[in-house]
């Protein structure tokens, strides 16, 4: 295929592939999919692309966006691997590409590769959206050889403690790291407002909510137990996966079913209105990037409530320094508890928590996000 004339390539515009390594609805894809967004109505040539498909439905685009595969199956032989690298090469020539964006840790790695095989000159930007120690142990190492290469411009990480994980990798790697933040898109946050203004004079309940997959990294079983030492809350968790049967059988064990209420997937508009309806946002993972459900919650004025992981603390601080959010042991179910009803128990606490959560949400601006990687493309 014979390349764009350079002048094509020098102008405002750019064709870019945002690519992750699957399409399964996740934090990585939302953010992606926004960003995809924001780009095109920055006059750019956009292709939303992920390695293969997931096993679960993907997530959700808004049309005429969809999806693009590199190959239709998850490869099992290191053979099939292979052909994915070169079948990836083929899509960033036939796209035409200038600059490809990556999210999730074999999207990270493959694309430089890629990037090198092709027969046009496609620079790559990697992001990380969790930190390092995270990964696959292999996976990770060779992500520090691939980054090093020249076809990488840039490496983000979405929060500071993320980008500090990735800070023991070759020099030629380090020296490309910088930080995004993670932002809404407007229409997320035209009915975030709406949701926020209905919020506003009504009586508080003692609903808690959690968003996210039931995965071990969101660390649910602490949320479980601190349920039973508040006998009047009631806790609901919106998300599916692996680890539902075990968290359920724990709140089954823990006499709590009652009220650990698990709800299931829901689309995003779904589960915002669910999440409005809440009374105190909680998000006990052992680690996150720079989690989206706690923008939301943040931007609807929810008080917030999280684990004492270093990703975790930044993600409720805000630029000045100033905590906006409780912090408690990882896997201290008491404190956990004794925190939430202290904020459903005394209206003066609770309503400077809704105070800080919003100057909190305030702060992250999606202009800024969408700004900051039209830097990078050079």
């Amino acid at each position: 295929m014979t390349a764009r004339p350079i002048e094509d390539a020098s102008s405002g515009a750019r064709r870019i592939v945002l690519l992750v390594s699957h399409s399964t609805s996740g934090g990585a894809q939302e953010i992606w999919a926004n960003l995809a967004e924001g780009l095109r109505a920055r006059g750019h040539q956009v292709m939303l692309a992920a390695l293969y498909p997931g096993d679960s439905p993907p997530q959700e685009l808004t049309p005429p966006a969809t999806w693009t595969y590199a190959v239709l199956e998850r490869p099992a032989s290191l053979g099939a691997k292979l052909a994915m690298i070169r079948d990836l090469a083929r899509l960033f020539d036939g796209f035409e590409a200038d600059i490809v964006f990556t999210a999730l840790p074999a999207a990270n790695v493959l694309a430089p590769v890629a990037a090198t095989l092709a027969r046009r000159r496609v620079r790559v930007v990697t992001s990380h959206h969790s930190p390092s120690e995270t990964y696959n142990r292999a996976l990770n190492l060779v992500d520090g050889l691939t980054g090093s290469l020249s076809s990488v411009a840039h490496i983000v990480g979405v929060s500071e403690a993320v980008r500090r994980t990735h800070q023991g990798k070759p020099a030629a790697y380090r020296g490309k790291l910088t930080t995004i933040k993670n932002a809404l898109p407007p229409d997320v946050e035209a009915r975030i407002a709406r949701l926020a203004e209905a919020r506003l004079g009504r009586r508080t309940g003692r609903l808690v909510v959690a968003i996210g997959r039931l995965a071990e990294q969101k660390n649910y079983p602490v949320l479980i137990r601190a349920a039973v030492h508040m006998p009047d809350v009631v806790v609901r968790i919106v998300g599916d996966g692996s680890e539902g049967p075990a968290l359920k059988a724990l709140a089954a064990e823990l006499g709590v079913t009652d009220r650990v209420q698990f709800l299931g997937f829901h689309p995003r508009t779904e589960t915002l209105e669910i999440l409005a309806g809440g009374d105190v946002f909680v998000q006990p993972s052992l680690f996150e990037g720079h989690s989206l459900a706690l923008i939301e919650a943040a931007k609807l004025g929810m008080p917030l409530v999280v684990s004492d992981a270093q990703v975790q603390i930044e993600g409720v601080t805000a630029p000045d320094g100033a905590l906006c959010g409780v912090v408690v042991g990882l896997h201290d179910d008491r404190s956990l508890a004794r925190e939430i009803l202290r904020l459903l128990d005394d209206p003066v606490h609770y309503a400077a928590a809704v105070s800080q959560a919003t100057a909190l949400g305030a702060a992250a601006t999606y202009d800024a996000m969408i700004t900051s990687y039209e830097q990078l493309m050079g």
